[in-house]
């Protein structure tokens, strides 16, 4: 797994900014690995529906069980976020989590009943409902059970099978060149009109522009730097 990162001493862009430079699908995508790496499981509730959304429609991106796997495993971990901590382990808040399990078990079972395949946390919603009825067993299972079963093997896990998902997804939608956006386009005086006074009129494309500017010249300092220091390397 490969990861390609700039480091800079730029400043980040600002994200009204970056909607100019960068598709919004692309955004998306660099939020939501971003969002695993930091382990925000907070939001992986979106980061589930998303990934569902997108399988639904395309769903040669993953396999059958790696989908699985992903989606599940991203609602299990909000899911074992939200019983972890008393103020947050209420049957009601939780709840509504447990139904979204439930549907997406269902649809696996149905899925792959014909291949006779393991199910994945098949035994999950009735796990959850005994930690929520029973503290004392809550306190067991994640002093004892959550660091082995749900620890860092399984953030690694989502962590490959996300990478893998905006992977595959980054390559089925490819960025356009202007000609290929262009040849897209209908009547061309509305397509020009609308598009100059998304970008032309605001501070935004002024700040896109003095960021890649200032790229280009610490690119520029650099490599004068690297040339001066071949300069004074020893024969």
């Amino acid at each position: 797994m490969e990861e390609n990162t700039w480091k800079g001493n730029c400043p980040p862009l600002p994200l009204s900014a970056l909607r100019l430079l960068v598709p919004p699908i692309q955004m998306v995508s660099a939020a939501i690995w971003q969002t695993v790496q930091k382990k925000v499981v907070a939001d992986y509730g979106m980061l589930e529906e998303f990934v569902s959304m997108v399988t639904d429609i395309v769903p040669e991106l993953l396999t059958t069980h790696q989908r699985a796997q992903l989606i599940l495993g991203l609602r299990a971990r909000l899911i074992l976020e939200l019983c972890q901590f008393e103020a947050t382990a209420d049957f009601e808040l939780v709840q509504p989590h447990l139904d979204r399990v439930q549907m997406l078990i269902e649809a696996w079972v149905m899925e792959v009943s014909a291949a006779n395949m393991e199910v994945p946390h098949s035994e999950f919603v009735d796990l959850v409902k005994n930690l929520l009825k029973n503290p004392d067993e809550r306190e067991h299972f994640f002093q004892n059970v959550f660091p082995e079963e749900f620890g860092p093997s399984y953030d690694e896990a989502l962590h490959t099978l996300m990478w893998m998902f905006l992977s595959r997804l980054e390559k089925f939608l490819p960025l356009q060149t202007f000609q290929q956006v262009a040849s897209m386009f209908g009547e061309v005086s509305s397509v020009l009109e609308e598009c100059m006074d998304s970008v032309s009129r605001h501070e935004e494309l002024k700040t896109l522009l003095q960021y890649q500017k200032d790229l280009s010249q610490l690119d520029h300092n650099e490599l004068m730097h690297c040339m001066a220091d071949s300069n004074t390397l020893p024969e």
